[in-house]
């Protein structure tokens, strides 16, 4: 990537450590120092328990660094208020996981428009941004499909439609295709560069698909905690 892109995300000696019992530590992260510029799509690659989604929630204020600091456009987000915080993470930030977590009582765009109405907006305004943002991951005839009735491609889709709700800077996903086959994969990350084409996001994807990783503009590859 260029230097005259612009650094969105920046994380400085990024550790994280969990205290497993009185005596040991568990280090998942060791010192993590990575930059993330506007527009691009980033995968992180690596073997289970490398650090990958711990990182990625640590990106996203989901968790707290043991040490080091995460910058967001270069401030420091975790000198932020947790009220701050919160909402730093609503407007700011989309997250995508492997499991769309949809609310199995709401239909499609309920589930999209959800996620919007903590910041005041108006339902109707909210609507109608959730029904275009359906019809560009092309569910715009699924509006009012719950997620039982939707296929494993369309659920994930309808999160993807959620996470971009509060058209946030960044969108984090964790194994957005683990739990698709391949068809559905393919739709789902070709969705994805259309996505960024369309509203310059910039996307953080932790994967395991690795011709997914392969079609990103960078791949972060860890290994025990550090970046290799």
């Amino acid at each position: 990537m260029s230097s005259n892109k612009k650094v969105i995300i920046k994380t400085s000696g990024i550790t994280k450590e969990y205290q497993i019992s009185k005596t040991e530590t568990l280090k998942v992260l060791k010192g993590i120092d990575v930059e993330i510029y506007e527009g691009e799509i980033v995968s992180i690659v690596g073997p289970s328990g490398a650090g990958k989604s711990t990182l990625l929630h640590l990106i996203g204020t989901l968790d707290k660094p043991t040490s080091g600091e995460v910058f967001f456009n270069g401030g420091n987000v975790f000198k932020l208020s947790s009220n701050e915080l919160a909402r730093f993470r609503n407007t700011q930030i989309g997250f995508v996981f492997q499991f769309h977590h949809l609310l199995t009582e709401f239909t499609a765009i309920e589930n999209v428009s959800i996620a919007s109405m903590i910041g005041g907006k108006s339902i109707k305004e909210i609507e109608s941004k959730a029904k275009e943002l359906l019809s560009e991951v092309g569910l715009g005839e699924r509006l009012n499909h719950k997620p039982s009735e939707l296929s494993g491609g369309e659920a994930q889709r309808v999160a993807i439609a959620r996470a971009l709700i509060n058209s946030p800077k960044i969108v984090l996903a964790d194994e957005p295709t683990g739990n698709l086959d391949s068809k559905n994969s393919e739709e789902v990350m070709s969705l994805i560069f259309e996505l960024r084409k369309k509203y310059n996001k910039t996307f953080v994807i932790v994967t395991h698909n690795e011709k997914f990783a392969q079609m990103t503009d960078r791949t972060l590859k860890m290994m025990d905690g550090v970046i290799v």
